[in-house]
């Protein structure tokens, strides 16, 4: 009697009752309330919207945000941000170093890329070039010590200037370029101006400039010609959590304490603007009409109608601590947050 309740018991046990599997290696699980779960970020894929979070609940709507329908997601680590190239095709990346790919639009995902594997690359890179090279004994030196720490670093943001060529971005200077569409990965750690080792929050580009923003008020452009990332410093000594190219040269930086700040010669000065909130700003979005968002952590709006350089705020009808926005049609922004999926109408 003992053994076959011993036996049920074990039929029936969770899968926490085992051995453990790390996130990275254990799928998502199936939830009806995805799309009321924290979720991260947001983003538009054709006429679809995608949206990702904690515990690799990622969701999709075609209807404007009406509904949402679960994406199946291969791991269960949190999942912070997601590029879109075209309407098919697309990336996510987070914790532990994942980087997943879509071919569908984001109804399905597989792994292309994890901290482990990473870390495996990174170590391999500088070794090759180590020998007569300083700066890459040095990198190759904080690499070892990530991999002893558990190999497993986040990246926090993706950028995907088309199918074949993007970054993946996140803490400790760590960057990666793909020119296979994910396929292969090269350590670009070597090519930013960043010998603190600075974390990189985020990631952008427009009309050919790709920017970084992270800690210290610092926020880096690509150089075409120099093929690396120069720093750009901004007047502020924070965190700064995401970038929003408004055009071609044109661009805003924020994070903690409301602060935002906007440049017109593409990174090179740079203008404090102000804001209604003290609350951490978090993400934004250009509508079509060219009318700016930004949200915050305490869950207010804030809209520019001149690009940026001045901002009114705005009272949302359901607020929540937001962490996402992307621009929808007819004045409505998609909004991810602490509480799911919103939609908004900022006129």
């Amino acid at each position: 009697m003992l053994q076959a309740l011993g036996t049920a018991a074990m039929a029936v046990a969770p899968r926490w009752a085992g051995a453990f599997v790390h996130p990275i290696d254990e799928p998502a699980m199936r939830s009806r309330l995805a799309a009321r779960s924290p979720l991260l970020a947001v983003t538009g894929a054709g006429r679809r919207f995608v949206a990702v979070g904690i515990r690799g609940q990622a969701v999709l709507s075609d209807d404007g945000g009406r509904t949402w329908a679960q994406a199946t997601v291969p791991v269960s680590s949190d999942l912070v941000a997601v590029s879109f190239p075209t309407e098919k095709t697309g990336w996510a990346v987070g914790h532990g170093g994942v980087v997943l790919k879509t071919s569908d639009g984001g109804a399905t995902w597989v792994k292309q890329f994890d901290g482990r594997h990473a870390s495996e690359v990174a170590v391999g890179y500088f070794e090759k070039r180590a020998a007569d090279d300083a700066a890459a004994q040095q990198l190759l030196a904080d690499e070892k010590s990530l991999v002893d720490a558990g190999g497993t670093q986040p990246f926090l943001d993706v950028y995907f200037i088309n199918e074949q060529t993007g970054f993946v971005v996140g803490t400790f200077n760590r960057i990666f370029r793909t020119d296979d569409g994910g396929t292969t990965w090269v350590p670009w750690m070597d090519r930013t101006d960043n010998p603190k080792g600075l974390h990189f929050n985020a990631i952008a580009g427009r009309g050919g400039n790709i920017y970084l923003a992270g800690e210290q008020g610092t926020v880096w452009r690509l150089g075409p010609d120099s093929k690396r990332f120069v720093a750009l410093p901004t007047p502020y000594n924070g965190t700064l959590f995401g970038l929003l190219p408004i055009s071609p040269t044109s661009l805003l930086t924020f994070g903690m304490r409301g602060s935002v700040f906007r440049s017109e010669d593409a990174g090179v000065t740079w203008k404090r603007i102000e804001m209604a909130s003290l609350a951490g700003v978090t993400s934004g979005a250009v509508l079509p009409d060219g009318m700016v968002v930004l949200v915050t952590q305490a869950g207010t709006m804030e809209v520019s109608r001149d690009q940026g350089r001045k901002f009114t705020p705005v009272k949302p009808a359901q607020p929540m601590s937001y962490f996402g926005v992307s621009a929808g049609a007819g004045g409505q922004v998609m909004l991810a947050g602490a509480e799911g999926m919103r939609v908004e109408t900022v006129r």
